[in-house]
């Protein structure tokens, strides 16, 4: 393909994407369709737990990772199996359902051999948001007073316009060959896309806020909401955005800067309790 065929061919992908963002209308891949099916129910303030274990039950993998997820370690210490979806929820809590949730479009993304070079480049994104996700619950839980299950979603999703350009680009087939400009498109366009993703699923300002621009950062230690911790636990968790441009020591700096509130030695015992969790979860979804 020539350059200036990639080039049209680029252009009419933002072109579809700047509209819909303009509209207000995102177009959701069907890689998509269960997740939004459970957020949108999970905002019902009449849900309950009989209602939502039939919708879980209904999604044969959305299922099996939510029993999965009670009966693992971090849930079950104890080693009380459950063998149900409606036990695994009292377990895990809606929460947590949320993120599963998100596991569901990203596996299928993953899977997905029509992406062919960038299949690498997305398992690492999705290792990365799964220990951001780790990550911030654990300074929620040691750090501040904020909802941990909030933060572990707002990690979870906080690069989801990424995964949501990736799901979008196979329409565009030309736009998956190894010379494609893709890698920038997603890292220059993921925030504003973020943005509308989780405005059009009805999520809390304080969520959409989580992927937006590093500015957000309050500056202050403790973290004094979910925005700001997530972007500390983006910046200390080990596993990186295979789409980010930083530089390591750039980072690092950022880093100690973000955390200048919280001595070594705690600093040390956080990434370590967020490396179990971190662990238990890769290895449920099947992440290497």
């Amino acid at each position: 393909m020539t350059d200036k065929a990639l080039n049209l061919t680029e252009q009419a992908f933002l072109h579809a994407i700047s509209q819909e963002l303009e509209r207000g209308e995102l177009r959701f891949p069907t890689s998509m369709e269960v997740t939004m099916r459970v957020l949108e129910a999970l905002d019902d303030p009449d849900m309950d737990l009989g209602r939502m274990s039939t919708m879980v039950s209904a999604e044969p993998l959305l299922a099996a990772r939510t029993v999965a997820l009670a009966n693992s370690v971090w849930y079950n210490p104890g080693g009380r199996l459950v063998g149900d979806v409606p036990k695994a929820l009292v377990r895990i809590g809606f929460g947590k359902l949320r993120a599963l949730a998100m596991t569901v479009a990203a596996e299928q993304l993953m899977h997905r051999e029509v992406l062919g070079p960038f299949q690498p480049l997305i398992r690492k994104l999705w290792a990365h948001c799964v220990d951001v996700a780790a990550t911030a619950c654990v300074l929620a839980r040691r750090c501040t007073k904020l909802d941990r299950d909030a933060a572990f979603f707002a990690g979870m999703v906080h690069d989801i316009g990424q995964f949501f350009l990736l799901a979008r680009v196979w329409e565009y087939p030309e736009m998956l060959r190894d010379e494609s400009p893709l890698s920038d498109l997603v890292r220059i366009w993921h925030a504003p896309v973020g943005r509308a993703v989780l405005a059009a699923m009805n999520m809390p300002q304080a969520l959409v806020d989580a992927v937006d621009d590093p500015e957000m950062y309050g500056g202050v230690w403790p973290p004094e909401n979910v925005s700001d911790v997530v972007f500390v636990a983006n910046l200390i968790a080990e596993t990186r955005n295979p789409f980010s441009p930083e530089q390591e020591d750039f980072r690092h700096g950022l880093a100690k800067a973000a955390t200048f509130g919280l001595d070594d030695a705690r600093l040390v015992e956080v990434l370590a309790e967020s490396v179990e969790e971190r662990q238990a979860l890769m290895e449920l979804f099947h992440i290497g």
